[in-house]
């Protein structure tokens, strides 16, 4: 009996301890029940809310602002992702607007300062003017991808080069228009890379390829041009072959490899390297150059010798 007392004592005392734990756990629950209720509550508040001049500067790591997102209307759909109509994007360089972008719409995400959207795009720096459709922008890395029909135009080409105009050259608009499928833009690589179905166009000739990189010096002027993947040249009744073509903008002068063949009517032209230069119609191919020639077919090609 004193046995089954002391079970039943400690019986009692494990009752009194289990009802305690039990009304703690259910206060601890129904509070974070509550909170997780408060939580959510504030999450759909916050998805609700609407804003008007919504705007995102982004800093260097000296505290310089190098650029701007703005939005003439926001909506909060979560946490972290917003939804910005009316929206423009400002680069800066010394105190100064380098390049703005604009969109009907997008998707920002404020943890990694991104944005995404499938409308309409634009963009224009001096001498550069874009358009596309669709686009991922990162503010943080300052890069513009355009994911469908890519279009830049670059306004006087030629008068970066060191040759003078002839023949009334300077009453023709020097216009380059060159279009793809995609463009990468990165204001901090100062560059532009266009990928499938290449087309460059311009008053002198006409250029194909699978990909083209243009590379902009400190005052927007273009340093240099290259052409990878299946480069096709036409150019005043010429067509040029290769695997690579990088241009000179200063000198207008083409440097072909890459298995590069030069057709001029029904003659033909082979050779390491093919250089030609577009203002004056000059070329040099080298080394072991070979050349297949009908008498019939008059030459449209200066072959400068070494």
């Amino acid at each position: 009996m004193r046995c089954g007392i002391r079970d039943a004592g400690f019986g009692i005392r494990d009752s009194r301890f289990g009802v305690a734990v039990l009304i703690l756990l259910t206060a601890f629950c129904a509070n974070a029940q509550e909170q997780a209720q408060k939580q959510a509550q504030e999450q759909e508040q916050e998805q609700g809310v609407e804003l008007s001049g919504f705007r995102v500067p982004e800093y260097d790591d000296q505290g310089v602002m190098t650029s701007q997102l703005f939005g003439d209307h926001a909506e909060l759909q979560s946490d972290s992702m917003v939804k910005i109509t009316g929206v423009r994007m400002e680069f800066y360089r010394d105190g100064e607007t380098f390049m703005e972008v604009a969109s009907p719409y997008c998707i920002y995400n404020r943890n990694n300062r991104k944005a995404h959207s499938d409308a309409a795009i634009r963009a224009d720096m001096e001498g550069v003017h874009l358009t596309g459709t669709g686009f991922r922008l990162d503010t943080g890395a300052r890069t513009v991808q355009v994911l469908a029909d890519s279009r830049v135009v670059i306004d006087d080409i030629m008068q970066q080069t060191d040759l003078e105009p002839e023949n009334g050259v300077s009453e023709v608009s020097n216009v380059t228009v060159i279009t793809s499928r995609q463009l990468f833009l990165s204001y901090t690589g100062r560059s532009a890379r266009f990928v499938e179905n290449v087309h460059v166009e311009d008053p002198q000739l006409q250029m194909d390829s699978g990909l083209l990189e243009i590379r902009f010096g400190e005052n927007n002027e273009i340093d240099w041009i290259e052409a990878l993947a299946d480069v096709r040249i036409f150019h005043e009744g010429r067509e040029a072959y290769a695997g690579k073509a990088v241009y000179d903008v200063i000198t207008d002068e083409f440097l072909l490899e890459d298995n590069p063949k030069l057709v001029d009517g029904r003659n033909m032209l082979f050779g390491e390297t093919i250089r030609f230069w577009r203002a004056t119609g000059k070329m040099i191919c080298e080394p072991f150059a070979r050349m297949v020639l009908y008498p019939d077919e008059k030459l449209k090609t200066d072959f400068l010798g070494n």
